[in-house]
C-alpha cells in the first residue's frame, strides 16, 4: 500500500513537472512569435527601401557611366541587402545603403544631364530623397528591439523562461549593433 502511494506521488510529480515544462514552452514560444511579427513589419519596410534603391539606380544609370563609383556602391549595397541573412547583416547593409544613396542623390543633383531632364531632376531633388527619408523613419527598429530585449530578459531571468530555453526556445536577435539598427 505504501509503495503504491509513493509511486502515485512520483507519477503525480512527473506529470506536474511535465505540465509546467509544456506550459513554459508554449507561453514563450507564443511570445517569441509576437516578437517575430514586429520583425515582419520591419521586413516590409526594408522591401520598400530596396524598391526605392532600384528607382534611384534607374535614374542614375540614365545619367552616369556604368563604372561610376557611387553607382557601383549603391548596386553593391542593394545586392548585400537583398542577400543578407542575419539581422545584423541587414542592419549594416541598410545603413550603408542610406549613406551611399544619399551621396549618389547629392551627386546626381549636380550632373548637367539630370538638371536638363525635368522628370529626373524632380526625382533626385524631391521624390527619391523623401522616399528614402520616409522609409528610414518607418524602418526605425526601436519597437522591434524593445520587444526583443524584453523577451530575452524574461527568457533569461524567469524560471519559466529558463525551462523554455532548455526546451529549445531561442533568444530573439536584435536589429543592428547595440540595437541601433538604422
Amino acid at each position: 500500500m505504501k509503495t503504491k502511494a509513493v509511486l502515485a506521488f512520483i507519477v503525480m510529480l512527473i506529470l506536474m513537472v511535465g505540465a509546467f515544462a509544456i506550459g513554459s514552452y508554449r507561453v514563450y514560444l507564443d511570445e517569441r512569435m509576437q516578437v517575430e511579427l514586429a520583425l515582419g513589419s520591419l521586413g516590409d519596410v526594408l522591401v520598400s527601401r530596396i524598391e526605392m534603391g532600384h528607382n534611384l539606380l534607374t535614374v542614375a544609370r540614365r545619367h552616369l557611366k556604368p563604372d561610376d563609383p557611387l553607382l557601383r556602391a549603391v548596386i553593391k549595397d542593394m545586392d548585400v541587402l537583398e542577400e543578407a541573412d542575419t539581422l545584423h547583416e541587414i542592419a549594416q547593409a541598410n545603413e550603408q545603403l542610406s549613406k551611399d544613396s544619399k551621396a549618389l542623390l547629392d551627386h546626381l543633383q549636380s550632373v548637367a544631364s539630370v538638371i536638363q531632364d525635368d522628370r529626373d531632376y524632380r526625382y533626385v531633388t524631391g521624390l527619391l530623397p523623401r522616399g528614402f527619408e520616409q522609409s528610414a523613419q518607418w524602418a526605425d527598429a526601436r519597437q522591434y528591439n524593445e520587444a526583443a530585449a524584453e523577451f530575452n530578459k524574461r527568457l533569461n531571468t524567469t524560471l519559466n523562461g529558463r525551462v523554455a530555453k532548455l526546451l529549445g526556445v531561442d533568444e530573439a536577435e536584435r536589429f543592428g549593433l547595440e540595437g541601433a539598427g538604422l
